[in-house]
């Protein structure tokens, strides 16, 4: 099969919703035969006024990631927004990425209940980048820092998720400094533009030579319903 195809067929969907109604958005994608879900737990971080202004009751949430084709991403977007009320403010957030490498096996268990449409068509798909996932991994307890110093740049919230490394005694060699295993990934949604002065400042209050030994990176986002950035 194909490299450049498998990375042109497959797109990952993130869900953001209240706690508890991840399982809703898995339903509505195991209703077209896609099987590939993974849920975390996570926490909002936007500040109270605009919590207040959204209508949003509660700051925990379901984080979920889901492999889909790039085809269905505006039959499952459309879908998403009707039966979980993505637009209207509070209800959450759902966005896609690109791949840039997928195991040839996934791309097959995809295709292999799907209506393929023409390999040309599916390559040929514009990808008009306009957004970037920024992932922050620090120590336990830092991201407040993070969140702190990347709104007084430009970001509005984000989204957290508890996460353990393994393998840390390796990072520890590495770096030659103490890294905490019990980690907070902060994610946050930031338009292009923005994205290089955001990740500069969690870089200088949070990065890899501060307590928070914040690891920074971004991730091109292509999609986005549920929130104006």
């Amino acid at each position: 099969m194909n490299k450049d195809f498998c990375k042109a067929f497959v797109k990952v969907i993130v869900t953001i919703v209240d706690r508890g109604k991840g399982q809703r958005v898995a339903d509505i994608f195991m209703a077209h035969h896609l099987h590939f879900h993974y849920v975390c737990l996570g926490l909002g971080t936007a500040g109270s006024e605009i919590l207040d202004y959204f209508g949003i009751g509660e700051t925990d949430k379901d984080v979920v990631f889901s492999l889909i084709p790039a085809f269905k991403v505006s039959e499952l977007l459309d879908e998403i927004v009707e039966k979980m009320q993505i637009k209207k403010p509070g209800h959450g957030i759902a966005f896609t990425m690109p791949l840039s490498g997928i195991s040839a096996l996934f791309t097959q268990a995809l295709m292999k209940e799907q209506e393929i449409k023409k390999e040309g068509e599916v390559l040929n798909m514009e990808c008009d980048i306009k957004y970037d996932l920024i992932l922050t991994v620090i120590n336990h307890g830092y991201s407040d820092q993070v969140m702190e110093a990347a709104k007084k740049v430009g970001a509005t919230g984000g989204t957290i998720l508890h996460a353990r490394e393994i393998g840390h005694e390796e990072t520890e060699k590495f770096f030659g400094i103490s890294i905490h295993p019990e980690k907070e990934i902060v994610a946050i949604l930031v338009k292009r533009e923005t994205k290089h002065d955001i990740m500069q400042a969690i870089s200088q209050a949070a990065g890899i030579n501060t307590p928070a030994r914040g690891l920074i990176l971004s991730l091109p986002v292509d999609n986005i319903i549920g929130i104006e950035l």
